[in-house]
């Protein structure tokens, strides 16, 4: 006959283990006869035909009890007070007893507070601390803030929370630690982001440049890889570089040190960005690229044993710099200074409060409906200019009233401002007024649209050849005769004679927007003359620059649209495919080109769902216009295909296509984050060293990418802490170091 099952007893409550622990610490009932709860370990264990014994073999593992030491120091596990007690064995220690005073006499399941999960258990109270401690960090570094610019944070929560003893044991460390906390988790992360980049076929370097006045030069350093952590495309920061007037050899150099410290494989480095964006220091750019592709020539030699005489990939210029450049170009080299214009609106105000304040009484008194003051730009983005025009524009009556009759009367001395005076020669200009619209109209309708969507962080490499292509039509034929331009794409415009003038539109097919046109009655026939001569000059020094900076005879980008989910079966597609592999021996074997082929035909008759590609419209009731998903969102569902055998379908398809996403379109994604260096100061508001501007951009930049800039959802695994814990016990040996970081 087998033996009955043993069910818990309540005097094996009062028994305590050999090192004076008592079982009630962790012991209750299961959810069976035969099962006991262990609360240290959050599991369910089976005693059996064994009962006391299989119990008290389990109490003396050590893993159970350093599982149980763990819970009683995080203080998640102690006993609710019951009425009826017994005494705590004397053989328990003293802190125990202070946290444990009654014991209950039978077993309840809500008498024990369980862990909350394997994390948890797995973390002393010390851990959990320095995870807090991280936590505060990260969200310092994410909003913003330097270690110094928030003080006596810790003390607030140990008075916000004051039942907590790791709120309590935080405020302790008086937040001291933070800036080598923050070395520890910027160690971690920038490791972490090596270990995503080497999973990647390829990588690109991306760059901007900051120049702060009277100050050393900033060169923020991004990487564009495709992630396998979040399967598509994605621009991580890597780090700041500070120089001051160094050579090009000197940076490039120190680019390819970089990269080896922090073990990214050069062979993979797939395009440089442009690293000076000054167009008096363009001749860097191009000496510093030459010196990396030599160097990545030379290792893919040494680590193949072939010589391959490609090594960084180039698809032109950045657009975004160029589209801009061209734009400010066109205006400041017609003399109509636009910028002074605006800056002269601008800085008037600026001045005197009192000013300010009078020209809102002018326009409630004119009832403008407008109450805002004239934009400031800057110089390095001139097309913000545009929106600066704009309000002008909106006020000018209100200007025109202010300046030249309500100034007058109340300050007798305003006609000796040279600002003013010239601010009252322009409004009494009616040319003045048409300019400005005509730079309004170039504004909306040209190039404001092309600047948006080439500073959108989504990867729009295999667009970008048509969006330049169109770009360009669209200025041409703003002053070029519509049939010199008629189905001509691509290098097909480039031929066009656009500075010809039996070429160009009569003054009234001229595009100049109906505003200015409207303007142009009120101008003598000399002024008319004359601005439509600039408007010419403008349109064709436009055409002129952009011609020469967009990349629009750059084959590689022009059959970049291979990818496109809508070109899939196209046969230009097919050949695209191929050209562009031959095209990059570097990375695609001769046999690998042979396997893409045979790939892509069967990608080609792959059934696809127009899901992958397509966003349906919520409500049908408006009407539909198609819209797509970002272009790695889609390869993303290709690549997750699979044969019969359970194997991956496209492989040499997916490391090609992985690659050619990971080109950068520009430095749009990227030039917003030049204005987060300018909010981390110190205490003094002093800038930063580069190492601390180093640590807060990367674990921003690691929030933004783990969590969506949600600090509370960073995963914090033992292996940050473990970086963490690391970099405090070096800062604790060298107090040198702990002050070199605190600065």
């Amino acid at each position: 006959m087998p033996k009955e099952t043993t069910s818990l007893s309540p005097q094996w409550q009062h028994n305590t283990t050999s090192k004076g622990k008592s079982y009630s610490l962790w012991l209750r009932e299961g959810k069976t006869k035969s099962t006991l709860i262990r609360t240290a370990c959050d599991t369910e264990l089976n005693h059996g035909h064994g009962g006391w014994t299989n119990v008290k073999s389990h109490g003396e593992q050590s893993k159970h009890l350093r599982f149980l030491k763990d819970a009683l120091e995080s203080g998640q596990l102690k006993s609710s007070n019951t009425t009826k007690s017994s005494s705590i064995n004397n053989n328990i220690n003293e802190s125990l007893h202070r946290s444990i005073t009654t014991l209950p006499t039978t077993i309840n399941k809500s008498s024990y507070w369980p862990l909350n999960n394997m994390s948890d258990r797995q973390l002393t109270q010390v851990e959990k601390v320095l995870r807090a401690e991280c936590y505060w960090t990260m969200a310092v570094s994410q909003l913003g803030f330097s270690c110094a610019a928030a003080p006596n944070m810790p003390q607030l929560f140990a008075a916000m929370f004051p039942d907590s003893r790791i709120a309590a044991d935080l405020a302790k460390t008086d937040g001291q630690r933070s800036p080598v906390v923050v070395d520890g988790i910027v160690q971690f992360f920038v490791h972490e982001l090596v270990k995503d980049v080497l999973t990647a076929p390829a990588y690109s370097l991306i760059f901007d440049e900051n120049t702060i006045v009277g100050g050393p030069k900033q060169l923020d350093v991004h990487i564009r890889y495709w992630s396998e952590y979040k399967h598509g495309i994605t621009t991580r920061y890597w780090r700041s570089i500070v120089y001051g007037n160094t050579t090009s050899e000197i940076i490039g150099r120190y680019l390819i040190d970089l990269l080896k410290v922090d073990g990214l494989d050069l062979c993979k480095l797939f395009q440089l960005g442009e690293i000076i964006t000054n167009r008096d220091n363009m001749n860097s750019n191009t000496a510093i690229a030459m010196m990396i592709d030599k160097k990545i020539r030379m290792e893919r030699e040494t680590k193949t044993g072939v010589a391959v005489d490609k090594g960084l990939v180039s698809i032109g210029s950045c657009p975004l710099h160029a589209i801009q450049n061209v734009f400010m170009n066109g205006f400041t080299a017609s003399k109509w200074q636009i910028d002074e214009i605006v800056h002269d609106f601008s800085f008037f105000f600026a001045q005197s409060s009192a000013r300010s304040q009078d020209y809102l009484k002018a326009m409630e008194n004119i009832n403008s409906g407008s109450h805002q003051f004239s934009k400031q730009y800057v110089f390095s983005r001139w097309i913000e200019v545009g929106s600066s025009v704009e309000r002008i524009l909106r006020q000018w009556r209100v200007l025109i009233e202010y300046f030249i009759t309500y100034l007058p009367k109340v300050n007798k001395m305003i006609v000796t401002n040279e600002r003013w005076k010239r601010i009252k020669e322009l409004l009494e200009r009616k040319q003045v007024l048409a300019l400005l619209f005509f730079f309004q109209y170039l504004y909306r309708h040209s190039f404001w649209k092309r600047l948006i969507w080439l500073q959108k962080q989504l990867p729009n490499i295999h667009i970008l050849y048509e969006e330049c292509t169109d770009f360009l039509r669209h200025v041409l034929q703003c002053f070029v005769k519509d049939d010199l331009l008629l189905n001509k794409t691509g290098k097909q415009l480039l031929m066009v004679q656009f500075d010809v003038a039996t070429n160009q539109k009569t003054e009234a097919q001229l595009a100049i927007g109906e505003s200015a046109r409207n303007m142009l009655k009120d101008l003598s026939m000399i002024e008319k003359n004359l601005f439509m001569k600039d408007v010419r000059a403008i349109y064709s020094l436009i055409t002129r620059e952009l011609l020469h900076l967009l990349p629009l005879d750059n084959g590689l980008l022009r059959h970049l649209q291979f990818t496109h989910p809508l070109l899939r079966q196209q046969d230009c597609a097919r050949a695209s495919v191929m050209i562009v592999a031959r095209d990059l021996p570097q990375f695609i074997s001769e046999n690998e080109i042979d396997r893409l082929h045979a790939e892509w035909l069967i990608y080609e008759n792959e059934t696809i769902p127009d899901e992958w590609y397509e966003q349906k419209p919520i409500n049908s009731k408006l009407p539909q216009v198609t819209k797509y998903y970002p272009i790695d969102h889609y390869w993303k569902h290709i690549f997750s295909l699979k044969n019969s055998s359970g194997n991956a379908k496209f492989v040499v398809l997916g490391k090609l296509v992985k690659s050619l996403l990971s080109l950068s379109h520009g430095n749009g994604d990227i030039d917003s984050d030049l204005c987060e260096n300018e909010m981390f100061v110190a205490e003094d508001h002093s800038p930063l060293n580069i190492a601390t501007i180093n640590g807060l951009r990367a674990t921003k930049d690691a929030v933004r990418f783990y969590a969506g800039g949600k600090v509370h959802e960073v995963p914090i695994s033992k292996a940050l802490l473990d970086s963490v814990k690391q970099v405090c016990s070096r800062a604790s040996v060298n107090p040198y170091k702990t002050q070199q970081l605190l600065k």
